[in-house]
């Protein structure tokens, strides 16, 4: 049993659908995933309005998330920064990651 498949956060992820003729991208059904969270870095100041932006490594089996999905954790609401890295080696080590920040 890998870390990987006993999570300790459960996040949940909106990820975007296709673009509309209008421009927009709207929400797909959200998915609920059990996954790891940690802190990756944390910068101070005036940052899209909050005091410190800290980003968040989000790591799991498989993240349903795109550059433009919305991340709901502990009752706050995060977006993906970039695009998610899939590692896909062995069955055992296969992963996805996310780096998420607070909107």
């Amino acid at each position: 049993m890998s870390l990987l498949d006993r999570g300790t956060e459960t996040v949940v992820i909106y990820p975007a659908g296709e673009m509309q003729d209008d421009g927009t991208l709207p929400e797909l059904a959200p998915v609920a995933v059990v996954c790891r969270v940690q802190p990756q870095s944390s910068s101070t100041g005036d940052t899209d309005g909050y005091q410190d932006a800290t980003t968040y490594r989000v790591l799991g089996r498989s993240l349903p998330a795109g550059p433009w999905a919305r991340v709901r954790w502990r009752d706050r609401d995060f977006t993906v920064v970039g695009e998610p890295s899939h590692y896909r080696g062995s069955s055992r080590v296969r992963h996805d990651v996310a780096v998420i920040r607070r909107r």
